[in-house]
């Protein structure tokens, strides 16, 4: 008998001495100045017969314009190579209302994969979302029930799916991030803001979320996620402890448990020592009155134990031989709550949960024709109801179930420490929670993916391929900076009538350079706005040396319509440097554009700047070449 009804199995070490990363970073180049960064991952595949192999899972597009500095750098395409297009099979079965099962899987791909989202361009995503949603709601809602019950049907399950495959390619993002810290190979920033743009697809509006506030929307996530693992290890722990069961946290090498395992001892169960169990955050039955587990024939794991019930190897002397059965696996990550993944003492548990949310949402959209902006009444119920179940631990996000779900899928696909026998299992198990009819297979995903990727690379590699593509894009940049938007509407119509001009190879590099001193200017325009908004005061969260350096770069940016003469006079009202105040008003005065004088002459006439100052900025303003030394910049 136990003294603690709790053991805690310390398996991080152990899985921290694996050789090979789980995640790594390739780069290739592609032709017109441009790179392609893919995130692989070793695939670890429960079959015996097959081997590990590295898959690829998502493919970055960097335009950097042949050069290495990133202020000039944008990224462009994102694929996710795991996703593909249905079958005939999964798009009719995910057109039925009450099919909620997986249709197969894709066999095979030959063709290049679209992109899921332009990164420099992602509130397209939003738009086209909103349309179709406007055409469901006014359109194709009130042709019946057979159309409306079918249409919202196949956009719910693709929809479903995408987020599936989002869901996975954020768990490998925060993987890498995991493992390596950081890669050369993708620039820390470059990271997040690819990890910021898939979360926010996740919200209607998130596409229209500026790029100066993707790095506060990141930290957030990350504080949320680390908030809910940290709450819902305790939790679960706790709940454990009180029942007599035995926690096991699941994690990949260095990083914190995303999944826990709850198991029984079969010793204890024959002793009827009757415990109290709570079933509430648990979700499962009472294993101490359930009489299948006494006559227990499926998985189970032989444990050795110390004498302070620490798990330890096979042979430790004095150690205590415990044969464990497991009863549920959890997400960590989920809201709230962890979420029941797998009960194994029922294959429907979780599935029933699944199927009833789903199968409601089913009859009152699509039978019914009854949703929760149509229906104000019906808002305020369903509202009530979710809070009130929400705040008694149950999961209502469905968003939520998916990403746990998805997370899950995609550990088990990459970790190598639990026995086959086991992750055999509980993949078998997950896969009895896949509702939608697109889903495919792990295995087949990873075949897949491996062939979407050699199409990338070919189509990368074709004349008339990628970099044909990518020219039009950096010619439709360049004429946001230089054209006002009613200007190129027109300028789309003459093309669209008379035809692309040839482009010679003078033009390609007079095209390169003016877009490259574009992009350098907007990002240290960025960099002024992020300053800005992060304090009241500049110097306190940025170096004062830093803050010169991208005000004196800005001061040979003379681009009509920039931004930079507004920032840098900003940044003169909020700082208290004098260096950094003496650097703004210099920028202002060598930039030689009509609204860099403007703001210089209201700087000079402001009475809320010091006397002493305002006469700095006249001089400025007279042509004073250097009313202020360099070096000798004393607050005046």
């Amino acid at each position: 008998m136990l003294e603690t009804a709790l053991i805690t199995f310390l398996i991080g070490a152990a899985i921290a001495t694996q050789p090979a990363p789980t995640y790594h970073i390739e780069r290739e180049p592609v032709n017109g100045g441009a790179e392609l960064v893919t995130l692989f991952e070793r695939f670890d595949p429960p079959s015996s017969a097959a081997e590990n192999a590295e898959v690829p899972l998502l493919s970055v597009l960097r335009d950097n314009l042949g050069a290495s500095d990133p202020d000039s750098t944008r990224l462009r395409y994102l694929w996710i190579l795991t996703s593909t297009p249905p079958t005939t099979i999964q798009r009719a079965a995910s057109a039925l209302t009450f099919v909620w099962i997986r249709a197969g899987s894709r066999r095979h791909v030959d063709h290049v994969p679209q992109p899921l989202l332009d990164l420099s361009s992602p509130a397209k995503a939003v738009w086209t979302n909103l349309a179709a949603n406007a055409v469901q709601s006014s359109r194709l809602d009130s042709l019946g029930v057979p159309i409306r019950a079918s249409t919202r049907s196949y956009r719910r399950n693709s929809i479903d799916y995408r987020k599936l495959q989002i869901f996975r390619a954020l768990g490998a993002l925060d993987g890498l991030k995991r493992e390596l810290g950081g890669d050369a190979r993708l620039p820390a920033a470059e990271l997040r803001e690819i990890y910021s743009r898939l979360s926010l697809m996740d919200r209607t509006f998130g596409g229209l979320v500026r790029p100066e506030s993707l790095p506060a929307f990141y930290d957030k996530e990350a504080s949320r996620l680390a908030e809910t693992q940290g709450h819902n290890w305790e939790l679960l722990r706790q709940r454990a402890e009180s029942a007599g069961l035995y926690f096991e946290p699941l994690a990949l090498p260095g990083g914190a448990p995303t999944q826990a395992l709850l198991w029984v001892s079969r010793s204890e169960l024959e002793a009827k020592d009757k415990r109290h169990f709570e079933r509430q955050f648990l979700n499962i039955a009472d294993p101490w009155t359930d009489g299948r587990l006494l006559h227990w024939t499926g998985y189970s794991e032989t444990r050795y134990f110390d004498d302070y019930n620490r798990s330890v190897p096979a042979g430790t002397p004095g150690a205590r031989v415990v044969e464990l059965i497991p009863l549920a696996l959890y997400s960590l990550n989920h809201p709230r709550v962890p979420l029941l993944l797998v009960d194994f003492r029922s294959k429907m548990t979780a599935k029933r949960r699944e199927l009833l949310q789903h199968g409601a949402s089913t009859v009152f959209a699509g039978v019914l024709g009854i949703t929760t902006f149509g229906n104000w009444s019906f808002l305020a119920a369903n509202s009530a109801w979710t809070f009130v179940r929400g705040r008694h631990g149950a999961p209502t996000d469905h968003s939520a179930r998916l990403r746990a779900y998805s997370e899950a899928r995609e550990f088990l696909a990459v970790d190598d420490a639990l026995n086959p026998e086991l992750k055999a299992e509980l993949l078998g198990r997950l896969d009895q929670l896949a509702l939608n009819p697109l889903e495919n297979g792990l295995e087949a995903e990873a075949r897949v993916a491996k062939e979407q990727y050699a199409a990338l690379m070919q189509y990368a590699e074709s004349p008339g391929g990628l970099a044909a593509r990518l020219d039009r894009d950096r010619r439709r940049e360049l004429e946001t900076y230089t054209r006002s938007r009613a200007a190129r509407i027109l300028a789309s119509a003459g093309r669209f009538w008379a035809g692309r001009p040839s482009r010679d190879s003078q033009t390609e590099a007079a095209l390169r350079s003016e877009l490259a001193s574009r992009r350098r200017t907007s990002a240290k325009e960025r960099y002024l706005e992020q300053l800005l908004a992060s304090s009241p005061q500049p110097e306190v969260v940025r170096d004062p040396d830093e803050i010169r350096q991208v005000i004196e770069a800005l001061s040979t940016a003379t681009v009509r319509g920039s931004r930079a003469p507004r920032l840098i006079a900003d940044v003169f009202a909020k700082s208290a440097d004098a260096e950094v105040r003496v650097a703004c008003l210099r920028s202002l005065q060598r930039l030689d554009i009509q609204e860099a004088r403007d703001q210089l002459r209201r700087l000079a006439q402001d009475p809320q700047t010091a006397d002493a100052w305002r006469a700095i900025a006249l001089a400025y303003v007279n042509g004073d070449p250097e009313p202020v030394q360099a070096g000798t910049a004393g607050q005046p």
